[in-house]
């Protein structure tokens, strides 16, 4: 399968991580059970349970119960078809999809689901008329441009692609991961510029996601790129007002070799400072983050440079006070055993 798959809205709540495997995206709608049904419930919604946690094969025995009670249960064939997805059975999947639209075609999610299928498969004139049933089910739903925008996308309209794209962006402008799923569908099409401007806008609004960027085969195809490569490199990120800020200059200097990071690695853990395990690196800086955001950087052969700082609402004026004397007194006491350990020309 090619890279369609991705094209869609993490909203929309279905991707497909290969045709044989479908999973329901955190933050999906929960299904509801059939108001007709009410002793059904409690089975629906613990299949429901089985099948977000990725435990979809447990899921199934229930769901096959409830259907062998009641056929046209069009909820339960829902979310059986995506169990079977889940569990490798996609004609499965497909035949309880087609039948629960069948049987109830106001199921929106059952719309998004079918489209998501189509989208995978290439066939983009059904992907857009399933997209499009499920606007007209809920035509203020956030993911409906963005689906749609996908589509058109991949149709090779641009222009109509993009205007989706801006509405979607409009009503989220303070979305960062609103602006990566775009960057995403650009960089998937290969449409580069527009790609980094719109990742641009969401490493403005959240820096972590050039480190997500960074990994992500999504932005491959665009690896030989000038304008990507320099936004990777570049650390631009802006105190926000009022926010919480010190720093501190060591006799150890920012090299490849990370001994400041190291040192400043050590100093974390043994302040008790939370730790993400997810580093950040570029030319001449390391990002560390935690209840702390922690820069390491500095020209070859002079001395280090370690920034600290915290959202004003993180923390008390004293909590700040006390945990980043402590902190730099720690790494203080590392840079120290690392220049014992291995002395190094006075910078």
């Amino acid at each position: 399968m090619t890279f369609e798959k991705r094209l869609i809205s993490r909203v929309g709540a279905m991707t497909v991580g290969a045709l044989a495997a479908f999973a329901f995206l955190p933050g999906a709608a929960p299904l509801a059970a059939a108001p007709a049904v009410a002793a059904a419930k409690p089975n629906l919604a613990r299949a429901q349970e089985l099948v977000d946690a990725g435990r979809a094969a447990e899921a199934l025995p229930i769901l096959d119960r409830m259907l062998a009670a009641s056929p046209t249960d069009a909820k339960a064939l829902l979310l059986r078809s995506t169990a079977r997805f889940q569990t490798g059975d996609l004609d499965g999947g497909k035949k309880d999809l087609e039948r629960s639209l069948a049987i109830d075609p106001g199921q929106r999610q059952a719309w998004l689901n079918r489209g998501a299928l189509d989208l995978a498969e290439k066939r983009y004139d059904r992907a857009l008329e399933a997209f499009g049933e499920g606007e007209k089910l809920d035509p203020k739903a956030p993911d409906n441009d963005v689906n749609l925008g996908a589509v058109l996308l991949l149709k090779s309209d641009l222009k109509g692609a993009s205007d989706r794209f801006r509405r979607y962006l409009a009503a989220q402008a303070d979305s960062s991961e609103a602006h990566y799923l775009v960057a995403s569908n650009y960089a998937l099409a290969g449409y580069a510029a527009l790609a980094v401007e719109t990742l641009r806008r969401a490493i403005e609004l959240d820096e972590r996601q050039r480190l997500r960027a960074r990994r992500d085969p999504v932005f491959t195809p665009l690896d030989e790129n000038k304008a990507f490569q320099q936004l990777l490199a570049t650390e631009s990120y802006r105190l926000p007002p009022g926010a919480y800020a010190t720093s501190h200059t060591y006799p150890l200097g920012y090299s490849e070799d990370g001994r400041l990071v190291q040192a400043v690695v050590q100093a974390m853990r043994a302040a008790g400072e939370k730790l993400d395990p997810n580093f950040e690196s570029g030319p001449g800086w390391t990002l560390l983050w935690g209840d702390l955001r922690i820069k390491v950087s500095g020209p070859p052969n002079q001395s280090g440079l370690v920034e600290i700082s915290a959202p004003l609402d993180r923390m008390s004026a004293a909590d700040w006070k006390r945990r980043t004397d402590k902190l730099l007194a720690a790494i203080g006491a590392e840079v120290e055993k690392l220049q014992k350990a291995r002395p190094q020309k006075r910078l």
